[in-house]
């Protein structure tokens, strides 16, 4: 009696259960025009991601916002996404070109970030690292 109980929890629990994550997020979604939110510095920046012949990502920047170091150290036109890889069904690492890189390296320093990237809905993407990449329709 005791397992028949423990059985139907067990599918009741499992039935419930969303199966979103289990089915793969094709790399494509990433391909288009996006633009950064909640991310201090980079607020409004304006970015168009694809894929070159190799199959790697890049994401270059099509718009500036108004920071004062923004303006200093980005250019449209400028590599900001470096690369993005999966990690899971769902999950990726996106490398994003830190503000000033060139004058980090001078000193030996990481040029780039590394965040978590999940889809919220096919045009946003939630960072771990703080904010959103919202797709420009």
């Amino acid at each position: 009696m005791k397992k028949i109980i423990l059985f139907l929890i067990t599918i009741t629990t499992l039935g419930s259960c969303s199966t979103d994550k289990l089915t793969e997020t094709p790399d494509s979604q990433f391909e288009g025009a996006w633009v950064l939110s909640e991310k201090s510095m980079l607020d409004g920046i304006e970015i168009e991601i694809s894929k070159d012949k190799q199959g790697n990502f890049h994401g270059l920047i099509t718009k500036l916002n108004d920071n004062k170091y923004v303006q200093l150290f980005m250019n449209v036109g400028d590599k900001f996404v470096a690369g993005i890889k999966r990690k899971s069904n769902f999950e990726f690492e996106i490398s994003e070109k830190k503000i000033a890189a060139p004058l980090f390296s001078q000193y030996g320093q990481s040029t780039t970030l590394k965040s978590s990237a999940q889809f919220e809905s096919l045009d946003k993407i939630k960072l771990s690292e703080n904010g959103y990449y919202t797709r420009i329709k």
